[in-house]
């Protein structure tokens, strides 16, 4: 017979049963009661584990291209990285201002094409961005 039966027909008053025997019965259902939450607390563990889901790392990741174009020559190859939607910080630092302008007035032109911007970040460093970005930040170039 069972232990939880026993308990029942004690209880009902058909088996006389010390108190002794009461403690063990209900020590064992205690025990009892504390596999199976530790059973049921594997079992989520397992299914919560389950659901984690590694994210695929793809080779073609973005990349944010940082130029300093030294002659109006190197127009071409920004104008190429933002066809391929690839961002860009343009550093005009070492270059003469008169280049430099007329770089900015072709990227100007090729943004306004593409739909992307350009925004000034300092004095002679631009944010170039394709059509899928925004520029956001604090700095004074920068319109909210």
């Amino acid at each position: 017979m069972s232990k939880v039966a026993a308990k029942i027909r004690n209880w009902l008053g058909f088996d006389v049963v010390d108190d002794e025997e009461i403690d063990d019965i209900e020590f064992e259902e205690e025990q009892e009661l504390e596999t199976i939450a530790t059973r049921e607390e594997k079992r989520r563990e397992r299914k919560s584990q389950g659901k984690v889901v590694d994210l695929p790392i793809s080779s073609n990741r973005s990349k944010l291209i940082v130029y300093r174009p030294v002659s109006y020559e190197d127009t071409m190859s920004i104008i190429d990285n933002l066809k391929s939607r690839k961002p860009i910080i343009l550093n005009m630092e070492n270059i003469e201002i008169d280049v430099a302008q007329r770089i900015l007035d072709f990227m100007s032109g090729a943004c306004s094409a593409m739909g992307g911007d350009i925004r000034k970040v300092s004095a002679k460093i631009f944010a170039v961005v394709p059509a899928d970005y925004e520029i956001v930040g604090n700095s004074d170039g920068f319109k909210e």
